[in-house]
């Protein structure tokens, strides 16, 4: 209750508060994440449409994912010159880089080790021995693709290669599609952890540096969320069956 007053004044003083922090307008606040998201949107259009020409090579080139984040740091650092200083540009920078760096730095290594781990041809492996067990058949591309996620860190990766295994089984085994799909998406996100770079990109941006917490946060709430889905699966495949 005491402190109720202080919220409603700095309510009422925001306006005041956010032109005080010589912030640059919306446009340039925004264009920065919009623009890449645009490009890298077109060159997906274009390539989904098979569109050849002239226009197709510009969208690729831009729509790159390296080239499209260039172009927003670009952004970025424009619509902050414009207001501060070239020393506070600079010092802007530097802290950033102090606070992403570490992050980058990990995120790499984790994605590296997954990449260690796909390379050596385990993910191929594992996945046709699950197919051999004799399970139900819409827990096989669960069971696939949180495999594949907890061995190699990638979710993209996971679902990939649980569709491509388990697809010749849906006709066969008389499965819903649909459900084949939801039960092959709770499984690529079954189990986050140290080899997959989003679990670093996640507990790097919220400060979480206790492996109990990183672990609390990201990796148990990853199980849940997968375990949830899948029952939804079950409970849906025992009406549909």
């Amino acid at each position: 209750m005491f402190h109720a007053p202080l919220v409603i004044k700095s309510i009422d003083n925001i306006k005041q508060m956010m032109e005080e922090k010589n912030l640059p307008n919306t446009m340039m606040s925004f264009a920065p994440i919009i623009v890449p998201i645009i490009f890298i949107l077109s060159d997906t259009v274009m390539n989904f449409l098979n569109i050849q020409g002239t226009l197709t090579t510009i969208t690729g080139f831009i729509g790159n994912p390296i080239i499209a984040l260039i172009v927003g740091l670009i952004l970025s650092i424009y619509g902050l010159a414009r207001r501060f200083t070239k020393d506070e540009l600079m010092s802007a920078m530097e802290d950033g880089i102090k606070t992403t760096g570490m992050i980058m730095l990990v995120t790499g290594a984790g994605g590296a080790l997954g990449y260690v781990v796909q390379d050596a041809g385990i993910g191929n492996a594992l996945g046709e021995a699950i197919i051999s067990l004799n399970i139900p058949g819409i827990l096989i591309p669960f069971i696939i693709a949180a495999v594949m996620r907890i061995s190699l860190g990638s979710a993209t990766v996971a679902l990939v290669t649980a569709a491509t295994l388990t697809a010749p089984l849906v006709s066969q085994l008389g499965l819903d599609s649909t459900l084949v799909g939801m039960s092959t998406c709770a499984g690529a996100v079954s189990f986050s952890y140290f080899n997959d770079s989003g679990f670093w990109v996640f507990n790097g941006l919220y400060g979480l540096k206790n492996i109990k917490d990183q672990f609390m946060c990201k990796t148990v709430v990853s199980f849940v969320g997968a375990g949830t889905a899948l029952v939804v699966v079950l409970v849906a495949n025992a009406f549909v069956g």
